[in-house]
């Protein structure tokens, strides 16, 4: 590694300005960097920080130059090599993010250090969906310091993640019987029961989640369905903490990973509508701007509604977003004001809503006339129910419900195709793509 300065008083700027980074006192610490980096322009530690506060004001760019400049000035430092892992990581940067994490552990010194370099390097394998080395870097963190709670945590959601469920009771249970009342571990074992088929497990579990929580919606939804209820809709809290932890994957995973191509499809159908682009979109479970990505640049107005702030902090990179909401999606549908969009879309997030009527009767009032509502969903394969809530936690729709309600709300020219949504590791998905239009005029009343 370059040498640089480890004298006292110049070692306490730094930690000063890495205290002023961690309260959010950017201005401070952008004031002190710059005095370093005079003082101490080859210095790795001054740029790693200034990496660091250019993540805090949000300056992707930034964030990854500075981490790229303290890798090259230490290149064998492994703090530089896991931080610039963990960077590219956020950028989406697979294969080199994995490369870099490989090369940081790589680097440690002793087991205290190489302790701490697994475990980052596993979260970087777990941020871009990669089980099998976040599997290994965190059955060797374990192996190097045996009953972690945080590591086996860790490593029973990657387990479950990866769909190895009985593996992963096995390590909670052990944890929860030194830790029983931990929330986290019993809201995992819970998952990893559905999972597995554990029923009697799966309603111990929630049922002392909500005796921990009476309040807590999640657990209360899960109570419901541990009990063979069918609960209406999933908590918001629930949607935005599954999808602010999927956000950096998602893209990779849907589209290239499980071939997911309705935004696609669903881009090129409104662009056959509106050949001119000038159309106003309302995009429904935005997500990380897919939709957005694929239609591009418009005359009209594209808005992303989504419940995750790190869904939509990545769509906001794709430019063509003209605002966003980050409200969950019935309130969306609630607040908008009657005839404002040619095309509402819901792609691949009606699996989170089991009734639909607000949805449908909202998109109606929100089109324009002419309009189209476009939306995915998982199919109730019997049909013998309007909506029935899935061991996966999605729901599935019954096809007659979802064309009753589109009729009952004035919708005309509907469509409900069964198509292939994505595939898996054990053959294609099956679902729904629907399309209805509002009518140009409204229909007589009847008398």
């Amino acid at each position: 590694m370059t040498p640089f300065s480890n004298d006292a008083k110049y070692v306490a700027k730094l930690q000063l300005v890495e205290r002023q980074i961690a309260g959010k006192e950017l201005q401070l610490a952008a004031q002190g960097l710059n005095a370093l980096m005079k003082t101490q322009p080859n210095d790795p530690r001054v740029f790693l920080l200034g990496s660091c506060m250019a993540r805090a004001a949000n300056n992707n760019q930034g964030e990854l130059q500075l981490a790229v400049k303290a890798h090259q000035l230490a290149p064998h430092w492994a703090p530089a090599a896991i931080h610039l892992a963990s960077v590219l990581a956020s950028a989406g940067q697979t294969e080199q993010a994995l490369v870099m994490a490989e090369h940081a552990v790589a680097q440690a010194d002793n087991p205290t250090d190489q302790l701490e370099l697994l475990v980052k390097a596993a979260a970087v394998a777990h941020l871009m969906g990669d089980h099998e080395k976040t599997l290994r870097w965190l059955r060797q963190a374990d192996h190097i310091q045996p009953g972690v709670v945080a590591t086996r945590y860790k490593l029973a959601l990657t387990l479950i993640a990866a769909g190895e469920f009985v593996e992963a009771i096995d390590i909670l249970s052990q944890e929860l019987s030194a830790n029983p009342t931990l929330a986290a571990l019993l809201s995992a074992r819970f998952t990893a029961c559905l999972g597995a088929g554990q029923t009697e497990q799966t309603l111990s579990d929630a049922l002392a989640l909500v005796a921990l929580e009476p309040s807590n919606e999640t657990y209360a939804f899960y109570l419901a369905f541990a009990r063979g209820e069918n609960p209406a809709v999933m908590p918001s809290a629930l949607m935005a903490q599954h999808f602010d932890e999927f956000a950096n994957t998602f893209d990779r995973h849907m589209v290239v990973g499980l071939k997911y191509q309705l935004p696609r499809d669903v881009a090129q159908m409104i662009q056959a509508w509106y050949p001119d682009k000038k159309v106003d979109v309302l995009d429904l479970g935005c997500g990380t701007g897919l939709l957005g990505a694929c239609l591009g640049p418009m005359e009209g107005v594209l808005v992303g509604v989504d419940l995750s702030t790190e869904m939509i902090r990545l769509a906001h990179q794709h430019g063509v977003y003209h605002r966003f909401h980050q409200v969950n999606l019935l309130d969306a549908v609630d607040a908008t004001p009657a005839d404002q969009y040619h095309v509402i879309t819901a792609l691949d997030v009606l699996v989170y809503i089991g009734k639909l009527d607000t949805v449908v009767d909202g998109a109606y009032r929100i089109l324009i006339p002419g309009g189209h509502f476009v939306f995915s969903c998982e199919p109730d394969t019997e049909n013998n129910s309007d909506y029935q809530l899935l061991n996966t936690l999605r729901y599935a729709h019954g096809q007659k419900y979802i064309d009753r309600l589109l009729q009952h709300a004035g919708f005309v020219d509907i469509t409900i195709e069964q198509r292939v949504i994505r595939q898996r590791v054990d053959g294609p998905v099956l679902g729904l793509l629907v399309t209805a239009s509002k009518p140009l005029t409204p229909p007589l009343k009847k008398p």
